[in-house]
């Protein structure tokens, strides 16, 4: 199943970074940072669980709708993210700006319009 397939994918991917973390001596310094500051602990918690339940989500959309729906949630999600960096963090919005939208938009547009019209012929 996908939550098997992804805990091997972690697990080896962790036994890897805490053999190379081991090897550079960096294993030592996180382990005293982290007993200094002990919100890292914490902090690392909320990153693993929103991780999970992230790809859970995905996954589980997958499963549900199609790989194709979850392309585009996924790239919808990237394009709020642009949308909201420019809100919080307010910054100049040029015309290169707007055109480049435009230009994603429409190459966006014409690659639905050539599949529509591919499917009708």
């Amino acid at each position: 199943t996908a939550s098997v397939l992804m805990c091997n994918a972690n697990a080896v991917g962790s036994i890897g970074i805490l053999a190379y973390m081991s090897l550079s001596g960096a294993l030592l310094d996180a382990v005293g940072v982290a007993f200094v500051e002990p919100r890292l602990f914490g902090y690392l918690a909320i990153i693993g669980l929103s991780t999970a339940t992230a790809v859970f989500a995905y996954t589980r959309l997958i499963k549900e709708s199609g790989s194709v729906v979850a392309v585009g949630v996924a790239t919808l999600r990237k394009v709020a993210t642009v949308v909201l960096s420019y809100i919080v963090y307010p910054k100049a919005f040029s015309t290169t700006h707007a055109m480049s939208a435009l230009l994603v938009l429409s190459g966006i547009l014409l690659n639905s319009y050539a599949k529509k019209r591919a499917s009708n012929q």
